[in-house]
């Protein structure tokens, strides 16, 4: 399992790499109040990562409101 981990590390290292090295260009991002001119590369793995940490917070949260809608469900006496 060690072994898979370090080779998925490895991939995602020279997937970034390459990205970053490929789109080396600036670009310009402007966000009303200040501007920035970062690498396109650089920009787009910055962006998903954002995206996989906001998904996985989404993901964690959903489970924290399944789990707690069941013990609530689970705790409650029957009606009847």
């Amino acid at each position: 399992m060690r072994l898979i981990r370090l080779f998925l590390a490895l991939a995602c290292l020279v997937f970034g790499i390459a990205v970053a090295a490929l789109n080396a260009e600036p670009v310009r991002l402007d966000l009303l109040w200040v501007e920035f001119r970062p690498p396109l590369g650089l920009l787009m793995l910055g962006l998903l990562l954002l995206g996989a940490i906001l998904g996985g917070a989404a993901a964690m949260l959903s489970r924290i409101a399944q789990s707690l809608e069941s013990r609530n469900t689970d705790s409650e006496p029957d009606a009847e």
